[in-house]
C-alpha cells in the first residue's frame, strides 16, 4: 500500500464524519437484520478460498503491509491457541464462528478439548461451517495450523463440534456451559447493546473468557480509526466495560498484527 492510498483512505473517513455530524448523511444504524443479511449475502458470495487468499491492508509492527487474510487468521489462531493451552481449556464456544475455521482449527490443534461449539447469527454462515465440517478444507486448515493432513482430519473427526445459529445478544446455551467462551472481531457488530453479550458470556463461561475486538484503548487515540468505528456504527468501548459483567482482568494487548483501518485489542478475564 502507498502512502497515496493510505491518505486517501483517512480523507474518506474525515469526508464521512463531517457529512455525518453536520449534515445527517450516510448514517449507519447497525443492527440484528442489518448484520445478519450482509453476512448471508457475504458467504453467498464468496467461496472458502476466495475469502481466505485474497489480500488484504495490515499493520505488521506499526508498518503498512499487505498479506492473505489467511495469514492473519493464522496469528490469530496461534493467539487463541496458547491461551487456551495456558488456561487448559476443555470445552470451547466461539461466538460469531462464521465459516467455522477457528473451531475446526482449534480442534486439530488441541486434541483435549472435548467440546467445540459455535454460535453464529446468519443462516447461510451456518450450512457453511456444518459443510466445512463434514469436509474439512485442508488445505485452508494446514494455513491455519501447520499440522498434515492426517492430523487434521483424525483430529476433527475425533471431536465433539457442533454449529449453532443464534444471536450473541441471546446465548442459548445454559449456565457454565464452557471452560472458555472467546470472539473474534464479532462484537465489534454490537455497538450498543453489548452489555448483553458480556453478561450472557459471563453466565455460559465456567472459567474464562478472551475477547479480540476493536477496544477504545486498542486504537491508541488514533482519530481516524475512531472516526471510523463511528462512522461505520462499530463497537469501541473500553474493555474496563467487561468488568461490569462480573470478570477480572488477567491481561489486555494489542498485537502486532493489525487490519489497516482500525485495531483490535485481545481482553482475556476470569470468572474465578
Amino acid at each position: 500500500m502507498t502512502n497515496h492510498f493510505s491518505n486517501k483512505f483517512y480523507f474518506k473517513v474525515l469526508k464521512r464524519a463531517l457529512l455525518r455530524e453536520f449534515l445527517g448523511r450516510g448514517q449507519i444504524k447497525r443492527d440484528t437484520h442489518l448484520v445478519r443479511e450482509e453476512y448471508d449475502k457475504s458467504y453467498l458470495r464468496e467461496s472458502n478460498e476466495d475469502f481466505m487468499f485474497k489480500e488484504q491492508d495490515v499493520f505488521l509492527d506499526g508498518k503498512i503491509t499487505t498479506m492473505p487474510v489467511s495469514e492473519y487468521k493464522r496469528f490469530m489462531v496461534g493467539q487463541f491457541s496458547k491461551i487456551i493451552s495456558e488456561k487448559k481449556s476443555e470445552s470451547i464456544l466461539e461466538l460469531g464462528s462464521g465459516r467455522g475455521f477457528n473451531i475446526l482449527a482449534l480442534a486439530a490443534l488441541h486434541p483435549e478439548i472435548k467440546k467445540l461449539r459455535g454460535l453464529e447469527l446468519s443462516t447461510e454462515g451456518v450450512k457453511v461451517s456444518k459443510r466445512n465440517l463434514a469436509a474439512p478444507p485442508v488445505a485452508i486448515l494446514k494455513k491455519l495450523t501447520g499440522l498434515t493432513e492426517w492430523e487434521i482430519l483424525s483430529r476433527i473427526r475425533a471431536a465433539d463440534i457442533d454449529f449453532t445459529e443464534g444471536s450473541i445478544l441471546e446465548i442459548p446455551f445454559p449456565k457454565n456451559s464452557f471452560d472458555a467462551v472467546f470472539s473474534n472481531s464479532v462484537i465489534e457488530q454490537i455497538p450498543r447493546d453489548y452489555m448483553k453479550v458480556f453478561t450472557g458470556v459471563f453466565r455460559v463461561a465456567e472459567k474464562i473468557a478472551f475477547f479480540s475486538e476493536p477496544f477504545k484503548e486498542a486504537q491508541r487515540g488514533h482519530i481516524f480509526n475512531l472516526m471510523h468505528l463511528k462512522n461505520i456504527d462499530y463497537f469501541c468501548a473500553s474493555y474496563r466495560e467487561v468488568e461490569k459483567a462480573g470478570f477480572k482482568t488477567l491481561s489486555f494487548e494489542i498485537p502486532p498484527l493489525q487490519k489497516f483501518v482500525f485495531n483490535t485489542g485481545l481482553l482475556v478475564v476470569s470468572k474465578i
